[in-house]
């Protein structure tokens, strides 16, 4: 058996919250020699009804560096910028607005050309809110052990 533990980097990126009214951004994710990158958003039990006008987007943006080190503006993703294979609209890979859509995990793998890499969590409608949380994982890193 291979040793995942020192080959997967595991980063918390939005700590456990509730998301109500404001947008939940994660951390900017530096893919500086990470071969593969996957995003996870962590989903509770809405304590809203989820609707057509009560839902969160979970939305991922890429930016590239700005010559600083440091991102650049940044810019929804498209289709072709993750997997697997979704439809996505202004970079929002999943709308959670349907009872069935929360207490659960969406992931995706970001295989786009961008060196830095958000997600965010956007509200609409919330009132009790929904709980979230967000991690980042990364694999085929350049440096052995993963930090």
């Amino acid at each position: 058996m291979h040793d995942i533990i020192h080959n997967i980097g595991v980063s918390q990126i939005a700590a456990p919250q509730t998301i109500k009214t404001v947008a939940v951004v994660g951390e900017v994710i530096d893919t500086q020699g990470i071969g593969a990158l996957a995003v996870a958003v962590l989903l509770g039990n809405a304590a809203d009804t989820l609707g057509a006008g009560v839902y969160v987007d979970l939305k991922i943006e890429h930016a590239d560096d700005n010559g600083n080190d440091a991102p650049a503006a940044f810019a929804p993703c498209t289709a072709a910028d993750i997997s697997p294979d979704m439809a996505v609209s202004a970079g929002v890979f999943q709308r959670v607005n349907s009872p069935s859509l929360d207490n659960t995990r969406y992931a995706v793998e970001y295989r786009g050309g961008k060196r830095f890499v958000r997600v965010s969590a956007v509200p609409a409608g919330l009132d009790d809110g929904l709980p979230l949380a967000m991690l980042a994982m990364a694999g085929n890193t350049a440096q052995k052990p993963v930090a």
